[in-house]
């Protein structure tokens, strides 16, 4: 067994689900958890996923009887790493790709870093062509230092679930992703781990996710947006930037999308969404 355990849901996407774990560079010593909430349209082929990857470690397959939600494949998965002993977990999606030496890079950071219980890193969001190939869309450059990060939390989510690593001695503290936050589960998640531990992002873009409107982000958006107005409310420290963005939040949740986009055009706000 190795010391960190990688985390995957897993729903209708073999295809995905083998490009993000061909792209694992073969030096990485990674366990897997590929926990499939319910597949219904295209199941896991176990074999062909055993294929592609070629870091050294073990793929461990967990089946939900039915599609449940991301968070509830998410919980099954960390149940599974707390009863191993796992040092760490990170996180992936399917489609996402990873640098090679992404892992070993975040485990070296905190082991270096024995107050950090919760490490991102800037992400480059990439769409995919009619043509099969793959383009860069953009980068974001998460806040790097612990005080930055609470900032920006008061805004919104100061990491990209799929790049996260943090430790699994947090999660036995914190628990497991909450339940009541759909679409909205890890910015609540990370809320936990910032309250009580040190955390940071790398500068270094780790991790490629693909970018559609068929994401959580887009087709979910306005439950997303009153999940992000809850937590914002539920961590309000009567501050005057907390204040302020708890207020900018609201006009998000009731403006249009395409409303928020010349917005952030107009004004070159980066996280107008």
């Amino acid at each position: 067994m190795n010391r960190t355990a990688l985390l995957i849901p897993h729903f209708n996407n073999p295809t995905g689900l083998c490009a993000s774990l061909a792209s694992i560079g073969e030096v990485e010593q990674i366990d897997v958890y590929i926990v499939d909430d319910g597949s219904t349209r295209v199941t896991i082929n176990e074999d062909e996923v055993r294929a592609v990857f070629k870091a050294q470690g073990a793929l461990h397959f967990l089946y939900l009887p039915a599609n449940c939600g991301i968070e509830y494949a998410l919980n099954t998965g960390l149940e599974a790493v707390l009863a191993a002993g796992y040092d760490y977990v990170a996180r992936l999606d399917c489609d996402d790709v990873v640098a090679v030496d992404r892992f070993a890079k975040q485990v070296s950071y905190l082991d270096a870093n024995p107050a950090v219980y919760l490490l991102g890193s800037a992400v480059t969001f990439f769409e995919c062509l009619p043509d099969g190939s793959q383009r860069d869309c953009f980068t974001i450059h998460q806040p790097q230092t612990h005080q930055q990060i609470v900032r920006q939390m008061h805004d919104d989510n100061a990491f990209t679930h799929p790049t996260v690593m943090f430790r699994v001695a947090g999660v036995r503290e914190i628990g497991l992703y909450p339940l009541d936050c759909k679409a909205a589960e890890d910015f609540a998640y990370f809320w936990e781990f910032v309250k009580r531990y040190q955390t940071a992002n790398l500068p270094e873009v780790l991790t490629k996710s693909e970018y559609n409107d068929a994401g959580i982000s887009m087709s979910r958006r306005r439950q997303q947006q009153a999940m992000r107005l809850k937590l914002l409310a539920r961590h309000f420290d009567w501050r005057a930037n907390s204040a302020i963005k708890l207020a900018k939040a609201s006009v998000s949740y009731v403006l249009p999308l395409s409303v928020t986009r010349a917005l952030k055009r107009g004004l070159g706000i980066g996280k107008w969404n």
